[in-house]
């Protein structure tokens, strides 16, 4: 089971992360296509109230992840680091110690559903007749949830294993069998009831088949309650606490902007912001693929000592985000106007400079952030983390709540009349913290990290890349200006023939020569097993 980390300069290494960047596009992609299906049969199925109240379950009970408390990141973190010290006993210590913390906060999630099931018509407008049957329904779903909760965390054993491919291929399987599941219980009339046992009973399927591979992996992995240890927890949590409040700084930044457009501007605003944010979610879903290898390896490099393959893999994996990054960016910014029209009539100025803003503000943060702080995460730099990232909220939230107020009244003052202008403050919000903190923290951080010069840094992660996608954003104007995509086709041949330029560039001016010949040398091989 050991991370073979005296690989030559990347063979073993790239494969695995190749085949997990891989196996992670083809879950999304299978789980995006479902998605669209199963949404318009619970859609047409159910009544509005079902369809409504089960949107409302999964986004009440989706804040029980809070209780989470970093656990699952320092569960992969140990996992990664014992693949290496191979101190097997320590280790089924502290996963018995956050499994069943884990079974503890389960409780409150009973207790919550239960307190919420008694009180659903004061909380929530909905038909008297649904009352008890949506009363049912919460219990249902809220126990169910409690279940599944602690087990949640094998995800995170297969992460820090490495083994993100055999995760994939398992929540696939689980992803098609719950589409099935839910579409039998539309089709006789289950509802509901029904969809709450094949959700989450599929959830705890599949939890409990990637309990069998860990165990399958790790033949001395135990979960036992004489293996709780409180001082162990206190240990843990020196550890998840720090990675849970970056995360939950994360979310703060992400998830407030609606909230000071609502309270400062008007809900009609949120709308427009909404659409922004959504484009830039799924830029960047479609863009960090490959940021899920990154904790495990760098972990299990840290572990050996081998801080010098971990400054290789932060550099060579910025470069590779940046090339990624670059390549969806430059066309959605370019084709956003189109895109926004054709996808839903959008034709709306401040909305289109606010999702120019949040794709910006999402590109430097793929680009130029986040592999040093993957990284750094592991390298057990979780407190400076977790205070950068403390600021970044702070500011993010102040200066949106200012410049919300200040900048439509500068820019009419130039003589710039948009509506609904206070939007664009609050991307200004998101996009200036981030640019600062990335040129200001990140990047020196990273260079410290790696012994090198800022100079250097920026020759061998930025600079090719910037020339690239300079020359393409280049090509992707010049189509635009000869002739404007008014159709979906011409959109999405705009967008395939910017990236074809972008990929050719990057094959004749990005890559090293060793790089190409490996790659071809990986295609060839791939043939000839075909």
């Amino acid at each position: 089971m050991n991370v073979d980390t005296r690989e030559s300069p990347g063979q073993g290494l790239r494969k695995r992360m190749l085949i997990n960047t891989v196996s992670n596009y083809a879950k999304m992609m299978i789980s995006i296509f479902i998605t669209i299906f199963l949404t318009r049969i619970l859609f047409m199925g159910l009544s509005r109230e079902e369809y409504g109240f089960w949107a409302l379950l999964w986004s009440i009970f989706g804040y029980s992840l809070l209780l989470d408390f970093g656990f699952g990141t320092a569960i992969q973190k140990y996992t990664s680091e014992c693949n290496v010290s191979k101190d097997w006993e320590r280790y089924n210590r502290i996963v018995s110690t956050v499994f069943f913390t884990y079974a503890m906060f389960a409780a409150l999630i009973v207790a919550f559903a239960l307190v919420l099931s008694f009180n659903l018509q004061h909380v929530f407008g909905f038909s008297q007749q649904n009352t008890d049957y949506f009363k049912q329904v919460t219990i249902l779903f809220g126990v169910g949830s409690a279940i599944c909760f602690p087990f949640g965390f094998f995800t995170e054993i297969l992460r820090g294993l490495q083994k993100m491919h055999t995760r994939n291929i398992i929540q696939t399987i689980f992803i098609v069998l719950n589409f099935v599941g839910m579409a039998l219980m539309i089709h006789f009339k289950v509802n509901l009831t029904g969809m709450v046992f094949v959700a989450l009973g599929t959830n705890l399927l599949s939890s409990f088949t990637m309990m069998y591979v860990v165990h399958k992996l790790i033949p001395s992995f135990r979960l036992r309650f004489r293996f709780y240890d409180r001082s162990l927890l206190r240990s843990v949590m020196g550890f998840s606490l720090f990675a849970y409040l970056i995360t939950f700084t994360n979310l703060i930044i992400l998830k407030t902007d609606q909230l000071v457009i609502s309270i400062f501007g008007s809900v009609a605003m949120v709308a427009i912001y909404q659409i922004s944010i959504r484009l830039a979610d799924t830029y960047q879903r479609f863009s960090a693929q490959f940021l899920d290898n990154l904790g495990p390896v760098s972990a299990t490099l840290f572990a050996a000592g081998n801080k010098s393959k971990m400054s290789e893999v932060m550099l060579q994996s910025n470069r590779l985000m940046g090339i990624i990054s670059s390549m969806l960016v430059i066309p959605l910014l370019v084709y956003v106007k189109p895109l926004l029209n054709i996808w839903l009539g959008l034709d709306h100025s401040a909305g289109m400079i606010c999702a120019v803003l949040l794709l910006l503000s999402m590109y430097i943060l793929l680009f130029l952030r986040s592999s040093s702080v993957y990284v750094l995460l592991m390298a057990n730099e979780h407190k400076i983390l977790a205070v950068i990232a403390s600021i970044e909220a702070i500011a993010n939230l102040g200066l949106s709540i200012l410049l919300i107020h200040t900048l439509p009244g500068l820019l009419e003052a130039r003589g710039i009349y948009l509506a609904d202008a206070a939007i664009i403050g609050v991307a200004l919000g998101t996009l200036i913290p981030n640019v600062l903190l990335a040129f200001l923290f990140n990047i020196p951080k990273a260079c410290r990290f790696a012994n090198i010069r800022k100079s250097e840094y920026f020759k061998i992660v930025v600079a090719p890349t910037l020339l690239i996608s300079v020359i393409t954003l280049g090509f992707a104007l010049l189509l635009y200006h000869l002739y404007y995509p008014a159709g979906l086709l011409m959109v999405m041949i705009y967008i395939m023939l910017s990236m074809l330029v972008f990929m050719l560039l990057t094959w004749s001016l990005g890559l090293h020569n060793w790089e190409r010949k490996q790659m071809l040398g990986f295609v060839k091989s791939k043939l000839k097993w075909v």
